[in-house]
Parts: C-alpha cells; sequence; structure tokens
C-alpha cells in the first residue's frame, strides 16, 4: 500500500509544489506526514459539516417549537380569562410567602417575639377554598393541574406558620423559625417556575389589550 503511494505521489511536480526540490525522494516518514495532514484536513471538513448539519438541526428546532407554542397560545385564547386568573393567584401567593418570609427573617435577627406571634396568627389552618371549584372544573386541565400544584406549595408553608407560637404555654418555638425561612424560599421559588410556565401560553399583546368597553359591544346585531 505504501509503495503504490509514494509511486503516485513521486513526482517532479509534487516534490517541487512540497520541498521546492526537483527530483528529491520521499522518504517514508515524509510520506506519512503528508497523509496524516491530508487526513487531519478531511476530518477537519467532516467536523465543520456536521457542526453546520447540526446548527441548522437546531435552529429548525426552535422555529417549530416557537410555530406550536404560538399555535397553543391561540388555541388557549378563548380560555384566557381562566389564565389570568390563575396567574394573579399565584402571583399574590409568592408575594405572601415572600413578604413572610422576609418577616420571620426580621424577627429572628432582632428577637421580636411579638412579631413572630403576629405570624403564626397569619397561618392558614385549612387549605378549603385556596383553589375556586368552578374553575378548577372548568379549566384546562393542566391549568387546574398546575394551580392545584402551586396550592401545595402555598399551604405547606402557611399552614406550617402555626408551629412558630405555642399557645398552650404561650410562649415562641425559634426553633422552627430558620428551617421555616427556608421552606419559604423554596417554595416560592417553585410557585415562581409554575407561573413562568403559565406566562408563556398567552400572548403578551393578547394580555396588554385595552379591556375598558366589553366584548359584546364591538358585535354587529
Amino acid at each position: 500500500m505504501f509503495e503504490f503511494i509514494k509511486t503516485v505521489l513521486n513526482t517532479h511536480d509534487l516534490l517541487y509544489a512540497c520541498y521546492g526540490i526537483r527530483g528529491e525522494k520521499l522518504n517514508l516518514t515524509n510520506l506519512l506526514t503528508i497523509i496524516a495532514l491530508v487526513l487531519t484536513f478531511i476530518a477537519l471538513l467532516i467536523v465543520a459539516y456536521q457542526t453546520y448539519l447540526t446548527r441548522k438541526s437546531l435552529i429548525l428546532a426552535k422555529n417549530s417549537i416557537d410555530d406550536d407554542r404560538k399555535i397553543r397560545q391561540m388555541e388557549l385564547l378563548p380560555n384566557a380569562h381562566f389564565i389570568f386568573e390563575v396567574q394573579w393567584r399565584l402571583e399574590e401567593w409568592i408575594r405572601d410567602i415572600d413578604g413572610s418570609t422576609k418577616a420571620l427573617q426580621e424577627a429572628i435577627t432582632t428577637k421580636n417575639i411579638e412579631l413572630l406571634k403576629q405570624i403564626s396568627k397569619n397561618s392558614r389552618e385549612d387549605p378549603k377554598g385556596l383553589v375556586d371549584r368552578f374553575l378548577y372544573e372548568k379549566g384546562p386541565r393542566w391549568l387546574s393541574a398546575t394551580w392545584l400544584a402551586a396550592a401545595q406549595y402555598y399551604y405547606s408553608f402557611k399552614g406550617s406558620l402555626r408551629l412558630l407560637w405555642n399557645d398552650s404555654k404561650n410562649e415562641p418555638n425559634w426553633y422552627f423559625a430558620q428551617d421555616l425561612i427556608v421552606r419559604g424560599r423554596n417554595h416560592s421559588r417553585h410557585i415562581s417556575n409554575l407561573l413562568g410556565y403559565i406566562d408563556q401560553t398567552v400572548p403578551e399583546s393578547y394580555a396588554e389589550s385595552p379591556a375598558s368597553i366589553s366584548d359584546s359591544k364591538f358585535l354587529s346585531d
């Protein structure tokens, strides 16, 4: 094999092009070096082409995802009022958790017993009513499931705040305070993630459209 390649490459023109010396014989080392360079160049071309194909595939996939999202957004527009309601509820829960977590951190820092007692009184004993039954049953199933998951996080935090105060002894339970701060931050983050999924379902231009006039007024008789 090597002898055949040497025969093909051992021409005056190629030798002159490679070394600038007419008539010089190629030895095996030089021959292998040339072959290695050629193979390396071919490999680089293959890698570059594969990179081009991968990038093109990613662009096509992104465009396909964007198109699918737009289609889903348009299909969900008739149910947009359900989505807006759930968005508002989740945003309220996030603000409530963040506010309680901040107040709890302040109570720990200042050793404010009265503040800790007030936070404990703001706990929620019963999860009933966190999710509106009508909206839950009539809204899109994925939205209802998302809402219920967020409610689980919210109640897990709010329901645990009562642990901060021992009513029978009328004294604070500082032991639970730091753990509840961690729980509040984690649950707020999870609800924010769920809210992020919902925020992508309605086009921004539709969500920001003026609503001062009833829709029925735009319809012909």
